[in-house]
């Protein structure tokens, strides 16, 4: 059996994994400030032989010790870890933050995950690491602690729109940009396209009956969501249902995603935010139980009410033509991924 190289705890390391090269982070949404560090972190472990490790964190810091609202997170736990996987990691120790974890001292800390738990020989950080109770420990400390511990330590400048050095590109930018529906400007912070993943639930069915069935996701889809609105993009079903074994499943599907609360069928009570995504030219398609990722690549439009329902058929006729030349612009010139 293949080991999956995601470690919850020290006792998961594997004991042949040799000594390593280890950066520590948050990580949210593996953007390509963090990618920077990270292909830093594996040319440092390839000149010393080393394994690069990421060591990271979940929850977030910010949701157990803060308001989880504030830092609405632009990656779900599972999408985090195989992105920095993807980032060419031989491992990643991903420890749960809880309240208690948050006491250990910085010595503790490095002593306990880094030289004990991975055997570190070289750690990679940014000049404003910081790290352990209150915070108490940064990049002097984690040098003072390499001197007593017998590793190396290596700092990386932060990585700006343009390069190394000409302002940096952070999580808090990314999601800013997603919740004001920019969603080109989070993808260029991103070096990819940004995605929400969830199980498709059933829906209220007027997609279908409309002519354009949608696959609805979740109220808690892992990602952050971005504005409302009508939005380019792909969809990917990476976990089939047990029922659907045997087909095919589809892979960057042409996908136009809306978000709101449609506001053409308002009716009392409270209205429910939904994410929905018409994948072109799928009448009869059962996505019901499928685990699914969505890939957004510009914002079309906003959210509208419309007068009945043939005059939102006609703009949803429009918004898949409109899809279909943004995609196939963004084919045409795709994203500078480092």
């Amino acid at each position: 059996m293949t080991r999956v190289p995601i470690w919850h705890s020290v006792e998961e390391v594997p004991a042949d994994l040799g000594a390593t090269a280890v950066s520590i982070g948050n990580y949210d949404g593996v953007h390509r400030g963090h990618r920077f560090v990270l292909d830093q972190l594996r040319r440092h472990a390839e000149a010393r032989s080393l394994a690069p490790v990421a060591l990271t964190f979940w929850p977030h810091p910010r949701h157990v010790m803060g308001d989880p609202a504030q830092t609405p997170l632009l990656t779900g736990h599972e999408d985090r870890d195989r992105l920095l996987l993807l980032a060419g990691m031989h491992g990643v120790l991903d420890l749960e933050f809880t309240v208690p974890f948050a006491q250990h001292s910085p010595e503790d800390f490095v002593r306990r995950f880094l030289v004990e738990g991975l055997g570190a020989k070289c750690v990679v950080l940014g000049e404003d690491a910081l790290f352990g109770r209150a915070n108490a420990g940064d990049i002097t400390t984690m040098r003072e602690l390499g001197e007593r511990y017998g590793f190396e330590v290596v700092t990386v400048d932060d990585l700006g729109p343009q390069g190394a050095g000409s302002g940096r590109i952070s999580s808090s930018t990314a999601r800013r940009d997603l919740l004001e529906g920019e969603v080109r400007a989070a993808n260029l912070a991103l070096g990819r396209l940004h995605t929400v993943t969830d199980v498709v639930h059933h829906g209220f069915q007027r997609g279908r009956e409309l002519g354009f069935p949608t696959a609805n996701l979740g109220p808690a889809p892992a990602g952050l969501i971005p504005a409302d609105g009508v939005y380019a993009g792909y969809l990917t079903v990476t976990e089939q249902d047990p029922s659907h074994l045997g087909v095919e499943p589809l892979a960057g599907a042409p996908a136009t995603i809306s978000i709101g609360t449609n506001p053409t069928f308002e009716a009392g009570g409270a209205p429910r935010r939904t994410v929905e995504a018409y994948v072109h030219g799928a009448h009869d398609l059962d996505l019901y139980g499928d685990t699914v990722r969505l890939e957004f690549v510009d914002f079309q439009r906003p959210t509208l009410k419309f007068d009945s329902a043939e005059a939102l058929v006609e703009q949803m006729v429009k918004d898949v033509e409109v899809t279909r030349h943004t995609l196939a612009a963004e084919r045409s010139h795709p994203a500078v991924d480092d």
